[in-house]
């Protein structure tokens, strides 16, 4: 990978909101010659696939029924508690997908970058395969990132990466998922400040 290449990864480090939270991954060297786009999408395992269009069924079936009325919220609740069931068979079949050997957490994550703490430097332009296990039934996400950046943090080295193949659909994930913890944490910074001010 050439620098004026590399140049154009780190400028697109900052395309989407990041925000900083840790979330569980896997990341290893990718193996092998950069995939083309039906390469890669036959690289996801069933998994990340199912997760991932899972989640986006959730959604747009829970819209829909917006326009069904005083019905609605019945429904809606039935479809919630199904909806609980499955994720929680997902949660498993995805905890087979964690390997400890390659297991670490995010500093930070976004719709263009991820940026996670490692115990060894990888090289700036190297290409690595990374599994994103998103909490609270968010998904997970199978990708495939570029370093653009590597520096010492204490004992361990703190890596910055963009996406260069991510299907549009886990983009999205990434991207709810993200905006979803940013309103768990402004939520608790809240609730800090009204015990602060209630003491």
């Amino acid at each position: 990978m050439d620098q004026t290449q590399l140049n154009l990864l780190k400028d697109q480090y900052n395309d989407y909101f990041i925000i900083e939270h840790d979330i569980r991954i896997n990341v290893k060297p990718f193996a092998g010659d950069e995939p083309d786009e039906r390469s890669f999408e036959r690289l996801i395992p069933e998994p990340f696939l199912m997760a991932g269009e899972q989640v986006m069924l959730e959604q747009s079936a829970l819209k829909s029924l917006n326009r069904l009325g005083d019905m609605a919220e019945e429904l809606a609740l039935y479809l919630r508690i199904q909806a609980r069931k499955i994720d929680g068979m997902m949660r498993y079949i995805l905890l087979m997908q964690d390997d400890p050997q390659y297991r670490c957490f995010s500093h930070s994550y976004g719709g263009s970058a991820l940026c996670f703490d490692h115990s060894a430097p990888y090289a700036e332009g190297q290409l690595l395969e990374v599994k994103m296990f998103l909490e609270h039934n968010d998904g997970a996400v199978f990708t495939l990132v570029r370093v653009i950046g590597v520096e010492p943090v204490g004992e361990q080295f703190r890596i910055r990466t963009t996406y260069t193949h991510l299907r549009e659909q886990d983009r999205e994930l990434i991207v709810r998922a993200s905006l979803h913890q940013q309103s768990r944490q402004l939520k608790r910074k809240a609730e800090m400040r009204q015990q602060q001010g209630q003491s």
